[in-house]
């Protein structure tokens, strides 16, 4: 029975131990209580604590019954758990469900991360790692490895302190240094300095050349700075991502559009990496590279493009095509490089080329795209096939303007329905198909 007795004296002194956490600890300079309505009224160094969280103010109001308490002046709420403070002009506090709203400019500090958030009103809930800032919502972030500062903006935001994940909503806008990320949804992670944008997330990426501040930004003229424009159902920056993980990286996920001012570069896929310090891009899914003041379109299984302070290298691998509709002219192999620039083309991999609109067909070894009156150059045991004609020669060059082929090298010959001619060069012209030779040799068809 004793023992009993004991067990049951235990469950109580437990009980009333529970009981005394839960309550909550108030102090000040002065004090005043009203045994009607049973309302303290604190001022000077007011300071209340509980189990979940410290709350200083200049003047404190706690109702007795409703474990509610208010603080103006002053104003700082300090998490127990993970040392994070909120510090405004006013706040409420409901002791028995451990949730505060803070106003009157509010400001959130994570002791942890250099992670700042403003806005015009807050809340807190202490059960939980969890608290919103509500319009005006303005996050600063300084990573520790890169110094790198992340501004944030939105209507809305939420800060789990334990992931050290901020979720931002409402027109969510997100900066670093020149560069802007936006979307419908941006989330950002503080631990690792990454960004998470959806729902058709944009990146502008200031370009490596020249003046911020001018306000002729986005004209073509060398002397002023441009952005590349990313557009995808999302977006992903990691700090520390690319090849060596340790590359400022932009992924891009679904329907990418980018747009490269400088180069003049419309960049599609299903998804791409973008280096961003070395304007380094690897796009894989279906894409293309577009440049629309030449009419040219290409397109491979992967493509890359590189870019130094030299040159300039868009990289297409397997299944090539590329287009000019400018000058009727398309290309198909294993490997293209193009010059964004000079427009200039080479082309390896069986290489094929198709003029005026598919009427002539050229096979070589390898060829380039010009872009001068020479057009086209193929270069190693070159085959041209037309209407009634085909020819051999080491190379061939296609000039634009009077539109004809000169095949020359190793004894080029060209058979033209039943003639054949043979010469030391060999000129074609395809819309009249007039043959011109030089060391001629063999029949030449009138």
């Amino acid at each position: 029975m004793l023992k009993i007795n004991k067990f049951f004296v235990l469950i109580i002194l437990f009980i009333l131990a529970l009981s005394l956490l839960a309550q909550s600890r108030r102090s000040a300079d002065k004090f005043t209580y009203n045994n009607k309505t049973k309302v303290f009224q604190y001022t000077g160094n007011s300071k209340m604590e509980d189990s979940s969280a410290v709350i200083t103010s200049h003047v404190m109001t706690f109702y007795q019954e409703t474990e509610l308490a208010t603080f103006s002046g002053g104003v700082k709420l300090l998490s127990k758990t993970n040392g994070s403070t909120i510090s405004g002009g006013y706040a409420s506090y409901n002791g028995k469900t451990r949730y505060a709203y803070v106003k009157n400019n509010p400001i959130l500090r994570s002791p942890t991360n250099n992670m700042t958030i403003r806005s015009s009103f807050m809340e807190r809930d202490f059960n939980t790692p969890l608290a919103k800032a509500i319009s005006n919502v303005h996050l600063t972030h300084i990573d520790k490895e890169s110094e790198r500062k992340t501004d944030g903006y939105a209507d809305n935001l939420v800060y789990d302190m334990d992931s050290e994940i901020a979720v931002l909503t409402g027109n969510p806008r997100l900066y670093q240094g020149a560069d802007r990320l936006e979307g419908e949804i941006l989330e950002y992670n503080a631990k690792n300095a990454t960004a998470n944008v959806m729902g058709r997330g944009k990146i502008y990426v200031l370009q490596t050349n020249n003046y911020v501040n001018s306000s002729e930004t986005n004209k073509k003229n060398s002397n002023v700075s441009n952005y590349n424009i990313i557009v995808a159902d999302r977006l992903f920056l990691n700090e520390y991502g690319g090849k060596d993980n340790n590359t400022r990286t932009l992924y891009a996920y679904g329907n990418v559009t980018a747009f490269f001012y400088e180069e003049n570069m419309i960049l599609k896929g299903g998804y791409i990496e973008y280096e961003i310090e070395n304007e380094h891009i690897y796009m894989y899914q279906d894409p293309s590279v577009r440049i629309p003041d030449r009419g040219i379109i290409a397109f491979g299984e992967w493509i890359e493009y590189k870019k130094d302070e030299k040159f300039k290298d868009v990289i297409f691998h397997n299944d090539v095509v590329m287009i000019d509709y400018d000058e009727s002219i398309s290309l198909e192999g294993d490997l293209l490089h193009l010059d964004p620039d000079t427009k200039v083309a080479t082309v390896s991999g069986s290489p094929k080329a198709y003029v005026e609109d598919r009427s002539i067909k050229i096979t070589s070894v390898t060829m380039q795209m010009f872009n001068d009156e020479e057009k086209l150059r193929a270069n190693g045991n070159v085959h041209v096939e037309g209407k009634d004609m085909n020819s051999q020669s080491a190379w061939a060059t296609y000039f634009d303007n009077e539109k004809y082929l000169r095949l020359w090298g190793e004894s080029p010959y060209l058979k033209q329905k039943e003639s054949v001619v043979r010469a030391r060069e060999i000129k074609y012209y395809i819309d009249t198909e007039k043959v011109e030779a030089m060391g001629v040799s063999g029949e030449i068809p009138e």
